[in-house]
């Protein structure tokens, strides 16, 4: 009789715990403690295009548990910088603004777009998704530029190029001289590029035609390719090249070197190859406290 009362209370037990199992699975309770308890971010796995520069207003980080907001913007470049598409990192716990701060700097377009600037071409974004979780799980979903079928692409035409206007015997000067020339006699300013979207690599060197980010992105690729140190560099108009040569930085505008002109000729200049920020106009203005190495 003992062993009968046993054997009920023992099922009973077991019926109702597979009942609050199922209703806290049901409601998501488990799975939210959980990620309370058990803060595992994502492993980051690096692409071959990730790019550091040391000057830099973010750095690469190991840490993808935020407990402030250097970390964060260090995580988000970090993981712009990786290639993935995908990626889950988390809030410190005693980090109370932590979703805040996340918040600001995901409708931060500027803020993020100069992040971008620090990263490989290869790997800019397109758009960057965040979704979080009020216990401060926050998910990055990043859209890419480049795909990877472009990327190939535009590395087999860059290998051709390389080998016409690249000369390992010439200095760096030299041959940023010929790619910045090859560039703008091979390409015209779209004028209607809200119509065909030709705001990258792939169009300047495919179609032949480009807005400043298709110059800018170009360049910077070729530059990468011969190991010159660069990023680019924007305001809300703009965006150009600026490149580090025999100890300084300097900058380098071929959309502005390309000039669209009523006479209906191509024109090549150089009054914006390879200057100082002295020599460099009004309009070419830039955000000193993130470009302060220059």
């Amino acid at each position: 009789m003992k062993f009968l009362k046993f054997l009920v209370v023992l099922i009973a037990f077991f019926g109702i715990s597979v009942f609050v199992y199922g209703y806290l699975a049901d409601n998501e309770v488990i799975v939210t403690l959980k990620e309370y308890y058990d803060k595992t971010p994502s492993i980051l796995i690096n692409n071959e295009y990730r790019k550091e520069i040391d000057e830099s207003f973010v750095h690469y980080t190991d840490n993808f548990i935020a407990k402030n907001k250097e970390d964060l913007l260090n995580i988000y470049y970090t993981i712009m910088s990786s290639g993935m598409n995908e990626f889950t990192f988390y809030c410190d716990s005693k980090y109370s603004e932590c979703i805040n701060e996340v918040e600001k700097i995901n409708s931060n377009s500027e803020l993020l777009s100069q992040i971008n600037n620090f990263v490989h071409v290869f790997n800019s974004f397109k758009t960057i998704k965040t979704t979080y979780s009020s216990l401060g799980k926050i998910v990055l979903t990043i859209n890419r530029v480049y795909t990877e079928e472009d990327i190939e692409k535009i590395n087999k035409e860059l290998d051709k190029l390389e080998k016409e206007i690249v000369d390992k015997n010439k200095n760096d000067y030299d041959n940023i001289l010929s790619i910045h020339d090859y560039v703008i006699n091979n390409t015209k300013y779209d004028l209607e590029e809200h119509s065909t979207g030709s705001s990258n690599a792939k169009d300047l060197l495919f179609n032949h035609k480009a807005t400043c980010n298709g110059y800018t992105d170009t360049i910077a690729l070729f530059l990468d390719r011969l190991n010159i140190k660069n990023v680019k560099i924007s305001n809300d108009d703009h965006i150009w090249n600026l490149i580090y040569l025999n100890g300084k930085w300097l900058h380098l505008d071929a959309t502005w070197d390309d000039p669209v002109n009523n006479l209906n000729k191509d024109l090549l200049l150089h009054d914006y190859f390879l200057k100082e920020t002295s020599e460099m106009d009004e309009k070419h203005n830039y955000n000193k406290e993130i470009f302060n190495f220059i």
